[in-house]
C-alpha cells in the first residue's frame, strides 16, 4: 500500500473497514515462470512521499545483492514512486509503480527496460490471464487521495503484445489482489465487503461474492478452493479466514481470528497445502485441512512483507524499519529458524522469485 495514505487509512478503518487485511506482499506465491529459481527480487516501495522505488536482485547461488537492479541495468534510470508489486511472464517482468501510474516492462533477470504501460490510475497488482497468453489484468484505485473519498475501482485489461490498456471493468472500492480459478478472476476489494468475479475469457464482471468484511489478500489451494483473509473494523468485528469452493461460492467456511485485530498478508506455499498469514506480532502457518486456527506463531516477529520460496520452501521476510532508511531482507528455514539477512532499499514490501 502506498505509505502516503497508510496512517490515515488505518484511522478510517474504525468506521469503514478501509484498513482491513492491509497487505503489501505478493500473494499467492508464484512458481518461477521463466527462470531457474536462482533469483529473489525484493520490491522496495521507496521513501514516504518524495522518494523513488527500486527492485533489489538477490542471487541465491552466489549471495550477491544488486540493490537497484533497474538503475544498474538502465544507466541510473529510476523506476518511479511507489514500487507496489511485480508480475512475471516467461522472461519478462511487469513492475507496478503505483504513484507513477505505470507498469514498467523489463527483461529478466537483467532488468533492462522493454516498454512502459501507461494510462493507469493508482495501479496495484498484476495478474496474467489463464486462458489467453496475450492478456493480463491490473487492479486500480480511483478517487482519493485520502481524505477525499475513493470511488469504485477498476480492473483493466492489458494487451501484452502492444503493452496497451484495452479495456476495464468496474469492481469494488480499492481493489487489491486477484487470483485465477475455474475460468474466472476473483478480485479482493479492500474497502468493499465482497469479491468481484470476472470471466477470464470475456473480461466482463459477472457477479460478486459477499464476505463478512472487506479483504485484500486471497489464494487458491491445491484442491481449487479459494481462501480469503477478511478484515476487522477494530471495534466489534474480528478478522477471519474464509474458504469457499468456486462451484458453490455462497457456502462459506469461516474461521475468526481470536480478537478484534487485523490479520494481513495471506499467502500459500508452492504445494498449495500450507497457508501463511500475519497477525499481531507473529507470522502464522496452518494446513488447509485444519479446522481451527493456530495459536502459536511460526515466527514471533512482524514483517512488512513475507513470501515463500517455491523452490526451497525458505521464508523471506522484509522489515521496513522507519520507512525512510534502507530496510532489511531476512531469510528463514522452512521451520522458522533464521538463516541470514541483508540490507536492501527503502520500505521493502515483498519478494518475487525467478
Amino acid at each position: 500500500m502506498k505509505k502516503l495514505f497508510r496512517p490515515l487509512l488505518l484511522s478510517a478503518a474504525l468506521v469503514s473497514f478501509l484498513a482491513s487485511c492491509s497487505d503489501d506482499a505478493t500473494a499467492p506465491t508464484p512458481a518461477p515462470t521463466g527462470g531457474s529459481g536462482q533469483y529473489a527480487f525484493v520490491l522496495n516501495e521507496g521513501n514516504f512521499s518524495n522518494g523513488t522505488g527500486s527492485v533489489s536482485r538477490f542471487d541465491k547461488t552466489t549471495k550477491a545483492l544488486t540493490v537497484d537492479a533497474f538503475g544498474s541495468a538502465n544507466k541510473g534510470a529510476v523506476l518511479g514512486s511507489v514500487v507496489q508489486s511485480m508480475g512475471i511472464i516467461g522472461t519478462t517482468g511487469y513492475v507496478v509503480v503505483n504513484n507513477s501510474n505505470k507498469i514498467e516492462v523489463v527483461s529478466l533477470p537483467d532488468f533492462k527496460t522493454k516498454a512502459t504501460i501507461s494510462g493507469l490510475n493508482q495501479p496495484r497488482y498484476f495478474l496474467p490471464s489463464t486462458v489467453n497468453a496475450l492478456k493480463a489484468y491490473v487492479t486500480e484505485w480511483l478517487g482519493g487521495p485520502f481524505p477525499a473519498p475513493y470511488t469504485a475501482g477498476r480492473v483493466s485489461t492489458i494487451d501484452l503484445t502492444t503493452n496497451k490498456v484495452t479495456g476495464s471493468v468496474a469492481v469494488g472500492t480499492n481493489p487489491e489482489r486477484m487470483v485465477a480459478a475455474a475460468g474466472n478472476i476473483y478480485v479482493a476489494n479492500s474497502s468493499s465487503p465482497f469479491l468481484t468475479v470476472i470471466n477470464d475469457a470475456s473480461g466482463a464482471a459477472t457477479s460478486t461474492i459477499a464476505l463478512p468484511s472487506p479483504a485484500s489478500s486471497l489464494v487458491v489451494d491445491k484442491n481449487g478452493n479459494i481462501w480469503v483473509l477478511c478484515g476487522t473494523d477494530y471495534v466489534t468485528t474480528p478478522a477471519s479466514l474464509v474458504r469457499f469452493n468456486p462451484a458453490t461460492p455462497t457456502t462459506l467456511t469461516r474461521l475468526p481470528l481470536p480478537a478484534v485485530g487485523s490479520g494481513s498478508g495471506l499467502r500459500i506455499g508452492a504445494d498449495g497445502q500450507q497457508l501463511y498469514y500475519s497477525y499481531g506480532k507473529g507470522e502464522y502457518r496452518m494446513n488447509i485441512t485444519d479446522t481451527t486456527l493456530p495459536t502459536t506463531p511460526l515466527i514471533r516477529r512482524s514483517f512488512y512483507g513475507f513470501d515463500i520460496d517455491p523452490i526451497t520452501g525458505q521464508l523471506y521476510g522484509t522489515d521496513a524499519l522507519n520507512y525512510s532508511s534502507p530496510g532489511r531482507l531476512i531469510r528463514y528455514q522452512p521451520d522458522g529458524t533464521k538463516l541470514d539477512s541483508a540490507t536492501v532499499q527503502v520500505s521493502p514490501n515483498g519478494v518475487v522469485f525467478y
